[in-house]
């Protein structure tokens, strides 16, 4: 910012900057002189803080106005303000061109100083330092005298002793005391000019309060302060020590404010001989019983304490006064538990209460409230069961029980297990059975088993006797003849082996399980019950699993838009390429994997025609001039999600469960997957296109080396050269960019173009595999953003990408990317 000085009394104009301020007004090194203002001081300052003037008066006597008002501490400046000093006028004006002082001396108002008086009664100045001595002329000296004056001569007389005016004084110690008072004031002024006002407020009001780093005064409730860094410290009774930096800056007036924090309380949660208790105070775990005083604000705090299950949760709120203050919670909680006395004739017995000893007769033991069951048990006597009721805090003692005598121990079987036992006609299991008989007593014991003749037992036992009792069981008997094609299956009854299938075999009256088998034939499974005097016969013949795939599994399907699927039987082979492969890629990992499950796959790859009855917006556009909407190409341009919807769209016609769902507006696959339609997963695909039909693995869709066999399929040929940077010279298949999905030669087992034409979406969501292990039916993993896309296409003339291990991977839709169809065959 530029303020323009301009003095009227001569003095120019001046144009001042930022640094120029603060501007002494009158004194020594003045920036403004004031008329009729001797002092060697100014007598204020104008200063400039962030684009504005202020005017700061020095301190001393002599008298600042600001437009009439006299002016005793800094104040800002406005347009229009006159300042007035002594016989100096200084005007100040704001407008748009800038910001300008002027200055104005009023000589006619100045003031003169009071007249000495000579002893001859003419008036003499008085002398100052800078007077020149008093010279007298006589009249011969010569100068004017008025007419009719008489000049008399006055005879010179010197200063007896005295050298001339101008010779050296001695210096009062007054003057010495004034400069030193001028000096001091000069200085008081100073610090006053660059200390500022501060308002320090402190809720509650502190009982002391101090600022340590730097001169500091007080004045009407503020602080005058330097700018800088002081140490604030604040005490109140009842409250925490306020110890805090405080930094003033430049600014006139600052203002800061801070709060006193209260002491907190201390809270004593007196529980009595509880231990263990968990305490929580405003939803926060404070601690187990007995627990330390706890520190809490004032104000209202929720205390809860749980000792459960012995004792009920017990929840109050407490009024906290702060400041220190000790206060304490009686909390009583109340037992969810009583004393139970157990007793038994005769004593010594052990009690056993839900299973847990707790100790011999007489005991007293603490029981939580509610349905127990408990046992006495005492060596040489019955155990005695039974349960009991407790209520909370309500202590009971049980009747005495009177022990009897202990049962006799059978531990009873039978060959073969299994028999159902009675003792006196009551039912007590099967054997092998332990059975608890009453001494001194005849016991009738039964043995039934199906296929055996019933047995029975008669036993008695002492008390505390214990017996081994095995029964043999008398068979009824059947004849079954077995007669099977081919005769050298095996037979097995009930799980185990018996030979040849052609035999005889006697059994048991009791329903069997017969089984008779042999590998690559369909197993048969059945069941005969043998009937004692009556011969049974079972006559089988076994179906190759051929002849039962043969059955149920036709060769070739169509679905209900008339596409042709393939049923393919799966094997075990290696997918993936060597390092050594030319053309090769990093994510075509060597790994072995096995198909275990028949599948159909699509002889040619969907077309144009098809899909739109699925989507009658579809387009697959064009590739320059290369329209690829004809109705028997492929649909290209079909994002991965397309292309399983419309699987499931199949699905949906044919009543078939479908493969795939949508999961937060994304399609993914049903795990495991359905004999739903699909796409086919990458080792389907694989398998298909390399090994199906053939003995070794086919490098290339025309064999296993380059170049490029003649009509072997749709590559980018040099028909293909206006719309691709790079084709396969002296390759022509005749197409510019996609052919018909039924064009060139079948692979092996009859399928089009898993070469050349449109590369394919697979199943699989992408990834790189390791090569540990074999993968069985691999489906790819659950998650991911990225699907495999397989074969090469009409863009193609690459090695790389013309090899059939080649693998590519997408999410948008392209202009070379189609698809075909597969389901499970079951």
């Amino acid at each position: 910012m530029s303020v323009v000085i301009r003095d009227e009394a001569g003095g120019g104009e001046r144009h001042l900057q930022a640094g120029d301020f603060p501007l002494a007004l009158g004194g020594r090194g003045a920036g403004v002189n004031l008329l009729g203002v001797h002092d060697q001081e100014p007598a204020a300052w104008l200063g400039l803080e962030e684009g504005e003037l202020y005017l700061q008066p020095a301190g001393r006597d002599r008298q600042v106005l600001c437009s009439g008002t006299p002016v005793t501490a800094s104040q800002w400046l406005r347009d229009g303000d006159v300042i007035h000093i002594g016989d100096t006028r200084i005007a100040l004006s704001i407008d748009d061109s800038g910001t300008s002082l002027t200055v104005e001396h009023s000589v006619a108002d100045a003031v003169t100083e009071p007249p000495v008086m000579s002893g001859s009664g003419v008036e003499k100045p008085l002398p100052t330092e800078e007077a020149p001595p008093a010279v007298e002329f006589s009249a011969s000296a010569g100068g004017d005298v008025a007419d009719g004056e008489a000049i008399q001569p006055a005879a010179f007389t010197p200063h007896s002793g005295e050298t001339t005016a101008a010779t050296r004084r001695w210096i009062r110690p007054a003057v010495v005391l004034t400069w030193a008072g001028l000096v001091a004031l000069g200085a008081a002024a100073w610090l006053l000019f660059t200390m500022r006002s501060v308002e320090v407020a402190i809720e509650p009001v502190p009982d002391s309060l101090s600022l340590e780093g730097g001169l500091a005064w007080k004045m009407s409730g503020r602080h005058l302060l330097r700018p800088g860094t002081y140490r604030l410290l604040a005490e109140k009774a009842g409250y925490r020590r306020l110890d805090i930096e405080l930094e003033v800056g430049n600014e006139s007036y600052q203002a800061f404010a801070f709060a006193l924090e209260r002491l907190p309380g201390l809270l004593t949660i007196d529980v009595g001989p509880v231990e263990g208790a968990q305490v929580t105070i405003d939803g926060e775990v404070a601690g187990l019983t007995p627990l330390d005083p706890v520190e809490l604000n004032a104000g209202t705090h929720q205390v809860r304490i749980e000792a459960a299950p012995r004792y009920r949760s017990f929840k109050s709120t407490v009024e906290m006064a702060g400041e220190g203050e000790a206060q304490t919670l009686n909390a009583r909680l109340m037992p969810l538990w009583a004393a139970v006395t157990f007793q038994t004739a005769p004593a010594g017995a052990q009690v056993r209460v839900d299973g847990e000893n707790v100790g011999s007769t007489p005991v007293t033991t603490d029981l939580l409230a509610g349905r127990h069951a408990y046992e006495l048990d005492l060596s040489g006597y019955r155990s005695f069961r039974s349960t009991l009721e407790v209520e909370a805090n309500e202590p009971q003692t049980l009747p005495p029980v009177n022990l009897t005598g202990s049962d006799g121990r059978l531990a009873l079987t039978s060959q073969p297990p299994g028999a159902a036992v009675t003792v006196a006609g009551a039912y007590r299991g099967q054997t092998p059975v332990d059975l608890a008989l009453a001494p001194g007593v005849n016991h009738q014991i039964e043995l039934v088993l199906a296929g055996y003749e019933p047995t029975s037992r008669q036993v008695r036992l002492a008390s505390d006797q214990q017996e081994i009792l095995d029964v043999e069981l008398p068979a009824r008997m059947g004849e079954v003849l077995v007669a099977a094609v081919p005769a050298d299956a095996e037979l097995l009854v009930d799980g185990k082996p018996r030979g040849r299938a052609d035999q005889s075999l006697s059994l048991t009256a009791i329903p069997h399980e017969v089984e008779i088998r042999k590998e690559g034939y369909e197993t048969y499974r059945g069941s005969v019950t043998p009937r004692p005097g009556l011969a049974q016969s079972i006559r089988v013949t076994l179906k190759t699993n051929a002849a039962l795939q043969a059955e149920k599994t036709p060769l070739l399907i169509r679905t209900p838009e008339g596409q042709a699927l393939v049923l393919i039987q799966g094997g075990r082979f290696q997918m993936g390429a060597s390092r050594r492969e030319p053309g090769r890629r990093a994510n075509e990992t060597l790994r072995q994997v096995e198909l275990t499950r028949p599948f159909y796959l699509g002889i040619m790859e969907v077309s144009n025609e098809a899909f739109r009855v699925f989507d009658k917006k579809h387009l697959s556009g064009a590739v320059g001039t290369a329209n690829l909407e004809i109705d028997h190409h492929p649909a290209v341009r079909v994002t991965w999600e397309e292309a399983a919807l419309y699987c499931n769209w199949l699905s949906q016609r044919e009543s078939l469960p479908p493969a795939y769902r949508k999961v937060d507006n994304q399609v993914v696959a049903v795990r495991p997957l359905t004999i739903g339609y699909r796409l086919p997963t990458e080792a389907e695909w694989a398998w298909s296109a390399r090994y199906a039909g053939r003995q070794k693995a086919a490098k290339y869709p025309w064999g296993d080396s380059l170049p490029v066999k003649r009509r072997s399929g749709n590559y980018a040929g040099t028909s293909s050269g206006r719309h691709l940077p790079s084709t396969l010279a002296g390759y022509d298949d005749g197409f510019p960019a996609t052919a018909p999905v039924q064009s060139f030669a079948t692979n092996a087992i009859g399928i089009y173009n898993l070469g050349g034409n449109a590369a394919e979406w697979v199943h699989d969501i992408y990834t790189i595999y390791s090569s540990a292990g074999v993968a069985r039916d691999p489906v790819g993993p659950q998650e991911g953003e990225l699907h495999v896309i397989r074969g090469s296409s009409w863009q193609d003339s690459k090695v790389t990408e013309l090899r059939l291990a080649y693998r590519d991977y997408g999410r948008k839709p392209r202009a070379d990317v189609g698809f075909r169809i597969a389901r499970y065959a079951e």
